[in-house]
């Protein structure tokens, strides 16, 4: 007689790895299928959970986007910090070029993830932390001009909005599109930019 097919055992996971697995299956699913052709028992069988125990950690799909969004908003917010900067213009730069190269990264570090939610209505929720971001930014640029990075000419919350906005379309296009392999070359651009834009001008 043969043997009867043995069910595979799922493993017991920490809760928060499994809240992880299924947000993590959600974003590859959405990603190269479309969110209204994935399945709720789709997602649960991706994360090798049964489908109950994706009700344990979420409501419905749209439950999943939210939490999607908001991990995804909630990591932006934390790269784009203000860091202090030690004294002198080179320092200033050094730490706004780590700044600029650790949130367009960031974007990078799971493209799933930030594909799903910049095809979303991730508009949404950047029209509510906009201001913290513009603001962190523009204290950013003040400090700057105190150091002599930055021209005093500028319009700092000008500038900030100009800076946020430009970047964020880059990586909009470079993710949603797929047209830029390797963040190098996006975080050397919006640099050099930001240079140009900002430094105060050289005597001839």
């Amino acid at each position: 007689m043969a043997n009867a097919p043995q069910r595979r055992r799922r493993t017991s996971k920490p809760a928060e790895q499994v809240q992880a697995d299924l947000l993590a299956a959600a974003a590859r699913l959405f990603a190269t299928r479309g969110f209204s052709d994935v399945a709720i028992a789709d997602i649960a069988r991706a994360a090798d959970v049964a489908t109950g125990t994706f009700y344990s950690y979420f409501t419905s799909k749209d439950d999943v986007l939210l939490q999607l969004r908001c991990s995804v908003l909630d990591g932006l917010l934390e790269r784009a910090a203000p860091e202090p900067a030690g004294p002198g213009a080179d320092a200033w730069w050094q730490t706004a070029t780590a700044v600029i190269d650790s949130t367009v990264r960031f974007w990078f570090e799971d493209r799933d993830r930030s594909r799903v939610v910049l095809r979303g209505s991730i508009a949404d929720d950047a029209a509510q932390i906009a201001p913290v971001l513009a603001a962190n930014f523009a204290e950013g640029l003040r400090a700057g001009q105190q150091s002599g990075a930055v021209t005093r000419e500028i319009d700092v919350e000008m500038a900030a909005g100009l800076l946020i906005h430009g970047a964020f379309g880059l990586v909009y296009h470079a993710i949603v599109h797929d047209d830029t392999k390797d963040p190098a070359t996006l975080v050397a651009g919006i640099t050099a930019l930001a240079r140009h834009l900002l430094e105060p001008a050289r005597a001839q």
